[in-house]
């Protein structure tokens, strides 16, 4: 497996063009996303009125306890980044001369992103675009890849961590009848 993620790995990271390394760049980019923050803001207010405050507190706890849930493990794992380890460093295509903080697994960004993305469905099962925002922490995380900040395993169980973490703060949510059950479980 540790071979099969190193090839995937290299193959994102070696399939670069300078147009490439600044979307992706721009992709991993912290205030990038505030346009969809916005506009998903804007429907949650729309469709929950008054308990709006408990859901923003909630995503607040979210992105906090996805981020730093990530870090913990990180510092833990202690598995290097691409761009730091010393068999691959020299041989990765690096944005920017940009690599990170010295370990990666897992990813924070993949995390973060599919922890929002998740609760947003949970929470907006009925919006038709609501299953269209998948794509965005796929774009994320492959960008995570390609700016040699992760492996792909990287990603996968940042994945895994935000989405579990998300349907946490759903079922709460639920319980504090906040969500009606039918939202959760749609």
């Amino acid at each position: 497996m540790e071979q099969t993620d190193l090839q995937i790995f290299e193959w994102i990271n070696n399939h670069y063009s300078s147009a490439l390394d600044q979307v992706m760049w721009l992709v991993s980019g912290r205030l990038t996303a505030v346009p969809l923050y916005l506009f998903l803001l804007w429907q949650i207010i729309k469709n929950y009125r008054r308990k709006t405050i408990f859901i923003l507190l909630s995503i607040i706890l979210l992105i906090t306890a996805s981020d730093q849930t990530s870090v913990l493990v990180k510092q833990t794992v202690k598995r290097y980044r691409p761009c730091h380890n010393e068999v691959l460093k020299n041989q990765v295509h690096l944005v920017n001369g940009h690599c990170g903080g010295k370990y990666g697994f897992y990813s924070s960004h993949a995390s973060n992103t599919m922890a929002l993305t998740v609760l947003v469905i949970l929470l907006l099962p009925f919006a038709a675009w609501s299953k269209f925002l998948l794509v965005w922490p796929v774009i994320v995380g492959y960008s995570r890849v390609y700016l040699a900040a992760h492996y792909p395993s990287d990603v996968l169980v940042g994945w895994l961590a935000g989405a579990m973490l998300a349907g946490l703060i759903a079922l709460g949510l639920r319980r504090l009848q906040v969500l009606p059950h039918q939202t959760v479980q749609s």
